[in-house]
């Protein structure tokens, strides 16, 4: 993607350079249909039989998970294995996407401040 650069380095260009940069940022956004929004971590579980290795400490897995927080709250998701370089993706591509708005955002803001906005 892009490097983000801060609000100081911002300063410095022109506002045809700002807005140029925002054009960039726009379009590298892309589709926001493909948008996943959450971290994914492998867990280990217990199955809660009694007699079996979990009970003993040696978890099931490691089995891959989306968490997320939706609703003022967070939970897991499961991720079966055959969609796992899909939903790798999806999260990796949002992580960017967020990026480049919150840098828009910050050129928008300096525009502000300019009075170039628009």
């Amino acid at each position: 993607m892009h490097k983000p650069m801060s609000d100081s380095g911002l300063s410095e260009l022109s506002v045809s350079q700002l807005r140029a940069r925002r054009r960039r940022l726009a379009r590298s956004v892309g589709d926001p249909q493909a948008t996943l929004r959450g971290t994914l971590q492998r867990q280990g579980r217990r199955c809660g039989r009694a007699g079996c290795r979990c009970a003993r400490g040696e978890l099931h897995g490691p089995y891959l998970y989306l968490a997320v927080h939706a609703d003022g709250g967070g939970r897991s998701i499961y991720v079966p294995g055959a969609l796992a370089g899909t939903v790798g993706a999806l999260v990796e591509a949002t992580v960017g996407r967020e990026a480049a708005l919150a840098e828009s955002s910050r050129i928008n803001l300096e525009l502000l401040r300019r009075r170039a906005l628009g």
